[in-house]
């Protein structure tokens, strides 16, 4: 069982290796960087953890369902536990953040959630949306602002940005998403078969629950077996191999 609060992450703050993601809803730590996480959960001194700020309660699973809100978020919360047990994380933070209002909630609110969160656990890396939040949804562009809050006083900490590169957009079209640029990828992962095997995993966890299918789509799984990184505030060179 993944520790789920700030202060049961604190068990792990002497490991070697320690890398947080921080996102609003359940299925963003799975689109983008699962195998990161799943590399590093599975290191041998290493501690991976998902700080996820909503609940998810605003899924379109309320519609296609006939569930309420709150059973959509019990649901959500359900699917996260089997990520986690999956990839597997040390740690498991859910906030209670409103789904689909998150931009609506005082900046310093949130930045203060997060870093309760970066003080326990000691993340040497941590993972977030670019500002322009992927595709630009309110809640990720808002989570971004209130991680580089938090990160102020914590200069210590770097931010690796989840970046999809114009190839994987063209390909994932008609997804409104935003690319970065080749030449800003500082961190390119390539995939063992055990991580894309992960990934791949927990995708379908999440894709059963929003589509409700037994099959994910195929845009969704045929990636190539890469997960990319920008760092904030670096001057870019040749992409390393990993987030440590």
């Amino acid at each position: 069982m993944p520790a789920r609060t700030a202060s049961e992450l604190a068990a792990y703050a002497d490991r070697s290796r320690r890398l947080l993601a921080v996102f609003p809803h359940p299925d963003d730590e799975s689109y983008g960087p699962a195998a990161a996480l799943a590399r590093t959960a599975r290191h041998g001194d290493g501690a991976a953890a998902y700080l996820c700020l909503t609940r998810g309660e605003a899924s379109s699973l309320g519609r296609e369902r006939g569930l309420s809100p709150e059973e959509v978020a019990a649901l959500r919360e359900e699917r996260l536990l089997r990520v986690a047990e999956i990839l597997p994380l040390q740690g498991l933070v859910i906030r209670d953040f409103p789904d689909g209002g998150l931009a609506f909630r005082p900046l310093d609110e949130v930045a203060a959630s997060i870093g309760e969160v970066l003080d326990a656990f000691r993340p040497q890396v941590v993972i977030g949306h670019d500002p322009r939040g992927v595709n630009g949804h309110l809640d990720h562009v808002a989570a971004h602002w209130a991680l580089r809050h938090a990160l102020l006083t914590r200069p210590e900490i770097r931010l690796a940005m989840v970046a999809y590169t114009p190839d994987i957009v063209e390909e994932l079209k008609p997804r409104l998403m935003f690319p970065t640029p080749v030449e800003a990828v500082d961190v390119e992962i390539v995939m063992t078969d055990e991580e894309a095997e992960a990934k791949e995993a927990v995708l379908r966890v999440h894709d059963a629950l929003i589509t409700v299918r037994d099959d994910a789509p195929p845009e969704l799984i045929r990636r190539p077996r890469v997960e990319r990184f920008s760092w904030l505030r670096d001057t870019h060179g040749p992409p390393a191999p990993d987030l440590f």
